[in-house]
């Protein structure tokens, strides 16, 4: 007696592929959407424990991060992390493009990591004193890392002690999904500081 080799028709085949077809169209835009809910998060959550260290570091050595550790008034401007260089708009006269223009490779601008997981201001400033009442006692953060959309955090720093002679807030900051820098680096605080556009950030002061 033969046996006839079971198997699927065309007409099934092309049927499964539609229905699988017209299950991922229908799934697509909501994993999409979890994983660029995902990428939000995790960048609020960094910019937090990226703040968190920095408070400590303040706590330890009743000062914020200086490009020199005996000098109180070695001021930075801006402390960055690893990862791209976000874009700005030249259209808009906000100094957002400072967030670009004071990373480390200025002469104001440092890294996270020199401050926050090695006692090394500057990669061979004099270091933070390691005894006495106001002390480094690091490392604060185990690594940081670029934000999820590659670009770098960072905090202007420079606010801390009022250069200009008026309160300016500080926020530890990422240029968010549209890796473009959308919010104005200097703003005075009584005039309610915002993020801007898709920016995600914590203010500090």
């Amino acid at each position: 007696m033969r046996i006839k080799n079971a198997g699927f028709t065309l007409i099934e085949v092309i049927v499964v592929i539609a229905v699988v077809a017209i299950l991922a169209a229908i799934l697509t835009p909501t994993v999409v959407k979890n994983i660029d809910d995902s990428k939000v998060a995790r960048a609020k959550n960094e910019v937090q424990v990226i703040g968190a260290a920095m408070t400590s570091f303040y706590k330890d050595l009743g000062r914020w991060p200086t490009s020199n550790g005996n000098d109180l008034n070695d001021r930075l401007r801006m402390l960055n992390g690893p990862g791209n260089t976000p874009s700005y708009d030249n259209s808009v006269n906000n100094h957002a493009s400072w967030w670009v223009a004071w990373r480390n490779t200025s002469t104001v601008g440092d890294l996270f990591s020199h401050h926050l997981i090695e006692n090394n201001p500057k990669n061979g400033a004099t270091d933070y004193p390691t005894t006495g009442e106001y002390k480094w006692h690091g490392p604060y953060l185990s690594e940081i890392k670029p934000d999820p959309w590659g670009s770098y955090y960072a905090c202007n720093v420079w606010y801390f002690y009022y250069p200009s002679g008026q309160p300016n807030a500080v926020f530890v900051w990422s240029p968010g999904p549209d890796r473009q820098a959308d919010t104005q680096f200097d703003q005075d605080t009584t005039a309610s500081p915002t993020l801007g556009d898709d920016d995600i950030g914590m203010r500090l002061k």
